[in-house]
């Protein structure tokens, strides 16, 4: 019969492949921990935003030419329409607290053919 010879050293693919599950496993949870002390960071930091930015000294508030339509206080807001020509209003939205102007829209309307 012949004889079964026990090599002394390990093949090289297993111990490489060892190598590589060990360098793997170690690069993931180095990888983990970085993102669970990122995202720790990140969330600790939310909770501290900074509170409002300085206010503005400047408090005018420029109402545009026009014929004043309608006058509106409710919820200390004032609400103002302000015809600037026919087909061309302005809305003004202010807070009656601080006097900031919280919204202002255009609204121009289109001449439709279906309306006359």
């Amino acid at each position: 019969m012949p004889e079964i010879k026990k090599s002394s050293k390990p093949d090289l693919p297993l111990v490489f492949l060892k190598w590589l599950v060990t360098i793997l496993s170690i690069v993931m949870v180095l990888g983990f921990l970085f993102l669970i002390t990122i995202l720790g960071i990140k969330i600790s930091n939310f909770n501290t935003t900074p509170k409002n930015l300085t206010e503005s000294p400047n408090r005018e508030i420029v109402i545009p030419n026009g014929i004043i339509e309608t006058i509106d206080i409710k919820n200390e807001t004032l609400n103002i329409v302000v015809k600037v020509s026919a087909s061309h209003l302005e809305i003004l939205i202010m807070d009656l607290k601080d006097g900031k102007l919280l919204n202002q829209y255009s609204v121009k309307q289109k001449k439709s053919l279906y309306n006359k």
